[in-house]
């Protein structure tokens, strides 16, 4: 006797970073998910990982970032990105990345609106998918089914039908949704079978990732610390005594690491004392990325849809996307996303995709610099000018420039109110209406909102003192903490920019 279907509103393949902020964000604003998940446990590959001050403001709209901030680096160290010949000789240069508490004592005195509301965080990967998938196992609307494998996807205008297997009890299902997210990383499934092509954006840069532990090489830095040489990048001190090593390979290196002990004394300069293997991983280093974000009713995201060289450099992209599309999908399903809303999504996030591909290749071209520098001889102080030359290329807030703040399609400027709340605090879930007007004139937009079904949050702010970024006496804000429309009066029509806000098809009017 066949199965009979389950049915959810949005079926997410995938518990990492995207497919579980995507189930949280969903539930935000009251939509179920079922959640199916190919894994049973966490990575075994612990990254470390590192979340800018715009991602965790993000997180921190879902509950999150506290119990984050547990499981992540003393707020009290700062990390330092060290650039030598080799690991075992002193570095020619540090960057330094200030820590979570001196970021927080300059973000104090920061008046702009630029400094994020929440600092940056440094986290084990693994610890942090951990952290994730709590939060989907307590939330009643998320229902995680781990050790269950998506194999195909069926869709017509009213929906789509998923095969999936649950690999302990081995029994085959269908789940039926409205809508599907693949958020089933770089091997995706679910793209496969929409048939959405991946563009390969640059050369292979080919690369093995040791892990390993190594008290003597985890306390050779007083701090947290990345050490590029010509052959390797070492990051170290951000979890006890374990190592992360990125050696970057030839094509004869290829056919397998052989012996990683050796490998690692090699490349690094090892001490006698041997370290203890813990994983080994063999990347293209290929970037890639997804010429669509969507087919239909499916989508992608995280690295399904984008990869860089590495899973940790994809961080804060992923959870934007997720948001991004969190919210959408939610509007959809609540009835008041319009056609253009969910097309939004692909054209928002494969520009800050291709934005993202952008900085880190100019990282890579700073590396290659330096290679060729320390390859040709050059003296240490040679190699430090031209270091010193270059940006740091290391932005821990990705909050944007100041002149940007408050216009549409940007994060609007943050700031703290009288009684020493954040602003962005008091934003609602979906649409949010600050109305700096003396009479709240704004109330005439959000009770249009409300009579479509477009859920708005009116915030009175006449009088309240705002950064000089502000823009318009009427601002109204986005579940993604990004500005949608401003102005300084009423429009004449409300419904025209509500129209434009949630992707509704353009209204005609004719005389009878």
């Amino acid at each position: 006797m066949p199965t009979p279907a389950l049915r959810t509103p949005v079926l997410l393949a995938g518990a990492g970073v995207a497919g579980s902020l995507t189930a949280l964000e969903l539930a935000h604003h009251g939509v179920p998910s079922i959640v199916v998940e190919r894994a049973g446990g966490p990575p075994r590959f612990p990254d470390p990982v590192l979340i800018s001050g715009r991602g965790m403001e993000l997180l921190r709209r879902l509950g999150l970032s506290r119990d984050l901030r547990a499981d992540g680096v003393d707020p009290s160290c700062p990390f330092d990105i060290l650039w030598g010949r080799e690991t075992a000789r002193p570095p020619v240069l540090a960057w330094r990345l200030p820590s979570v508490i001196e970021l927080l004592d300059s973000y104090a005195v920061t008046d702009d609106g630029t400094a994020p509301v929440e600092p940056y965080l440094m986290i084990s990967g693994p610890d942090l998918i951990i952290r994730l998938r709590r939060a989907l196992h307590a939330h009643p609307l998320i229902d995680l089914r781990t050790r269950w494998t998506l194999t195909d996807v069926r869709e017509d205008p009213a929906g789509v039908a998923a095969t999936v297997i649950d690999g302990v009890a081995g029994a085959r299902h269908v789940i039926e949704a409205a809508f599907l997210a693949g958020c089933d990383g770089a091997d995706s499934t679910v793209r496969r079978c929409a048939g959405l092509a991946m563009d390969q954006l640059g050369p292979p840069a080919p690369h093995f990732t040791v892990y390993f532990r190594s008290p003597s090489l985890a306390g050779r830095w007083p701090n947290p610390s990345a050490m590029i040489t010509a052959r390797a990048t070492v990051l170290a001190g951000h979890d006890g005594d374990m190592c992360v090593a990125h050696l970057p390979v030839a094509d004869d290196e290829q056919s397998g690491v052989g012996d990683p002990v050796a490998l690692l004394r090699r490349r690094l300069g090892l001490p006698e004392d041997p370290p203890e293997i813990v994983a080994v991983a063999q990347r293209t280093g290929t970037q890639s990325m997804a010429r669509q974000y969507r087919r239909g009713r499916v989508f992608l995201a995280g690295r399904a849809a984008h990869q860089m060289a590495t899973p940790a450099d994809d961080m804060d992209t992923c959870i934007g996307d997720a948001v991004d599309l969190g919210w959408r999908l939610a509007a959809a399903v609540h009835g008041w996303a319009g056609e253009q809303l969910l097309a939004g999504y692909q054209a928002e996030r494969r520009q800050q995709a291709v934005l993202d591909r952008e900085l880190a290749g100019r990282a890579k071209q700073t590396r290659r610099r330096f290679q060729r520098l320390v390859e040709s001889g050059a003296h240490r102080e040679v190699m430090a000018e031209a270091l010193r030359q270059e940006a740091p290329q290391l932005d821990p807030d990705r909050t944007g420039p100041a002149e940007t703040a408050g216009t549409p399609g940007f994060r609007p400027p943050a700031f703290r109110l009288a009684g020493g709340d954040h602003f962005f605090d008091r934003l609602g879930p979906q649409f949010t209406l600050a109305d700096r007007t003396a009479e709240q004139d704004g109330w005439q937009l959000v009770t249009a909102a409300r009579a479509r079904g477009v859920p708005v949050r009116h915030l009175p702010m006449a009088g309240v003192p705002v950064p000089d970024a502000w823009s318009g006496r009427l601002v109204l804000i986005r579940p993604d903490q990004r500005v949608a429309w401003c102005a300084d009066e009423l429009p004449a029509d409300c419904d025209t920019v509500l129209d434009e806000v949630t992707g509704a098809p353009r209204r005609l009017y004719e005389n009878t």
